[in-house]
This record gives structure tokens, sequence and C-alpha cells, in this order.
């Protein structure tokens, strides 16, 4: 197969984003949040037991505790008392003895067993139904879990459910996070109003990029501080980027990057003092994507510049600002994408990768590409699951080609 080489000198996905994530790096301030608002965060510390776990031998169903030794040479046994979880007394187990206990209550100190109450007859004195019990049958033994002082947490982590679930086993009240990046955004355009502009022209249209980038910063990880319209106009664009890039560790920009007369954002950056970590890339969409370093301080400001139409602010979102907002947060950029099936046959592009919304069918493993009329056409996008990648090729990617998956970020 003919497999042509990307438009002129412009990097593909990989090395653009190679080249945009070497500038960039973690934010590494530590701040503390409340368990009940830890979710979701990336966890700053290494978090270890601050005792054993479990803490004592516990029954894992309602039975009998017994000595596993007394089965097969007892036929009955003495059931002694009741062990109920929470219980901070046991009963003593002499040989051929027996006490009833519920699930998660702590084992008397002489049993290393439990027998369901289905293997017995449930009398008094007990019969048992089996012939040999193994020591620690039906017990979740002490320490098993995890010892005292051993990490149970590392740095780094997401926090999803089940780490709220071992914060709070282990005590954890107060959860040591890494700082949000605070993103300030701009949109562009003097044919671009408001959601509820109460006119819309033929020739002008409603801000989508910036309702959609609102959501998607959250998504990522992100943390909006300012979000502002300009005019295509120098100076305006000017005061505008300078002002976002104080107190705020990323700007990110749409439209205004392309090579128009009123595309202002490059001159813009350029006066801020912005150094150019990548301009262009060979993908479809986002061919004009931006990434920039401004020189400020001890760290500095990533710049994010994406495109103007709205599918390719989708896009580049996804490939370019997800994995530095990532990076930024201390995380590993890497993106969940995975392996799935083409479909039905689909044109690619001779020149670029093309990145096209598509419907995922989990169970076959298959990825529909849908139908578009180019990265104008947001409303194609609404029953999308995410981005398929395809190949730089002239020919037509045929059904069954197997190829790389981006599940949208709020759902991945």
């Amino acid at each position: 197969m003919n497999t042509p080489r990307p438009s002129g000198t412009l990097p593909d996905y990989a090395t653009a984003l190679g080249l945009a994530l070497e500038s960039v790096a973690p934010l590494d301030e530590i701040e503390r949040v409340p368990l009940s608002h830890a979710a979701g965060r990336v966890l700053a510390e290494r978090l270890a037991a601050d005792r054993d776990y479990p803490p004592f031998n516990r029954a894992t169903m309602d039975g009998y505790a017994v000595r596993s030794s007394d089965i097969g040479h007892v036929e009955t046994f003495r059931v002694v008392g009741m062990v109920a979880a929470g219980s901070a007394q046991q009963p003593d187990l002499a040989p051929g003895e027996a006490a009833r206990i519920a699930t998660g209550a702590p084992l008397p100190p002489d049993a290393d067993a439990v027998i369901p109450h289905e293997q017995s007859d449930r009398g008094e004195p007990v019969r048992f139904t089996i012939s040999s019990l193994r020591p620690w049958d039906n017990v979740h033994r002490r320490a098993v879990d995890a010892k005292t002082g051993r990490a149970v947490l590392e740095p780094a982590t997401r926090l999803g459910a089940q780490h709220m679930g071992i914060l709070a086993t282990i005590g954890c009240a107060s959860v040591p996070v890494f700082r949000k990046p605070r993103v300030a955004l701009l949109t562009s355009g003097d044919e671009v109003l408001p959601p509820d502009a109460p006119t819309v022209l033929d020739h002008q249209i409603r801000n989508s990029g910036q309702s959609m980038l609102r959501a998607l910063v959250e998504s990522m990880g992100g943390q909006l501080g300012a979000a502002a319209h300009v005019l295509d106009e120098q100076e305006a664009t000017n005061r505008a980027v300078a002002e976002a890039l104080g107190g705020h560790d990323l700007l990110v920009t749409i439209g205004g990057i392309s090579a128009g007369e009123r595309d202002c954002f490059h001159a813009a950056f350029e006066a801020a003092g912005v150094e150019t970590v990548l301009r262009g890339a060979a993908i479809q969409p986002g061919k004009p994507i931006f990434v920039g370093r401004a020189r400020r301080g001890a760290r500095g400001q990533a710049v994010v510049a994406l495109p103007g139409n709205p599918v390719s602010v989708l896009a580049t979102a996804h490939l370019f600002l997800w994995p530095i907002l990532r990076s930024l947060a201390g995380l590993q950029p890497a993106l969940p994408w995975t392996t799935v099936r083409l479909h039905a046959p689909v044109r690619a592009n001779a020149r670029r990768q093309a990145f096209r919304p598509a419907i995922w069918h989990r169970l076959a493993g298959e990825a529909k590409v849908l139908d578009w009329a180019g990265s104008g056409d947001l409303i194609h996008t609404a029953a999308a699951d995410g981005l398929i990648e395809l190949p730089i090729q002239a020919e037509t990617v045929e059904s069954g080609a197997a190829l790389r998956f981006l599940r949208w970020c709020w759902v991945a």
C-alpha cells in the first residue's frame, strides 16, 4: 500500500504531542481538602495504613467459629455463645466447642475457621455435615490486606470511588491533593455572539466553543477561571492575552490562529513573550493547532490555541489539551486509547491523520465513523462516543481494519 507522507514539514500527531508535552511541568503545589471533596482529585502524597487491615481475624459469613482440628474427630459441638459484628467480647473455645458468629465479627481467640450455617443442623449441640476443614477457611485474616505502615495509596492516583473508601478506612479526613490547574479561556471572532443573544443574523453564529470548553476543562481535571470573548482587533487581543496569562497556569484560546489578516492571537502571543513550542500538525481537523509557553515567574504558563471550528475544538482539546492538563495535574499524560475494528469503509486523508467522531459498538468491538459535513458540523457529533484515528493514506480504510479509538473525556 502506498502511504503518503504528512503534508509539508508538519509533524504527525505523536510527534506533535511529544513536542507539546516537553514544555509542560507538573504544578507540584499541594493543598488539603476534606474527604467529602476529594473525589476526582489527584493524590499528592503516599498514604499508609494506620493499623492492620483487617485489624482482627474476621468471619466472612454467618456460621460457627470452631477449631479446625476438631472437625472429623468430634461429632457434636457444644454452642458456648454468639459473637456479633462489633462485639468486643469473644468466648473462649475449648476443644469440642463452637460459637455462633456473624459475618464481619471477630473470631474467638482459639478459633481458626468458620463453618457456614448451611453445613450444620443448627442444633444445640450442633452437628456439622462436613468431615474436614482447613485452618482459616471462611476467615479474613488479620493484616492480610495491609500491615500497619504499609502504603495503600500512591501519589499521582486520581481518586475514584474505591479510593474514597480506602481514605475513609484509614481515617484520612483531610486529603493532600495537587492543586487543580487554573485555566483561562479566550474565544474570538467578530461573527460570534453569546448563546443568549436575542437576535442572530444569517452571517453570525453563537459561541459554542466557550460552553464546550467549560465542560471539557472540568472533565479533564482543570479549574476554569477567567473566560472572555475578544473581537478580531489586535490591541484588544493583546490586552486580553496579557491579562489572561496573569494568575493562571494555562491559557486556552479558540480561533484566530490561521493566516488571515484578522487572526490576531499569534501576534498577541509574541507581544506577551510566549515561546512557540508547536505550530501546526498534520492532522484533520486541527491543522493550525498551536502550543506555547510564557516564561513568567518560576514556572511560566502553558498556552494552547485551538482552531475555531467547533469539531476542531472538540478534537484538538482531546488530543492536546487533555494530556497537557493531565501533566499539569501530576498524572501521566497518556490517554486511554483502545483498539477497535472499523465497522464500515471510510475515506482517509492522503496528507493528514484524520480523527473522526464515531459511535463505539462496545460489545462488537467495532466503531462506526459518522457522516459529516466538515469541522463546522458539530451537530453530527451528538451520537458520537469518541474519536477514531485514521491513518494517512490515499486508499479507503476498509471495514475490519484495527484502529485506535479514544472515548470522550467525560466517559473515559
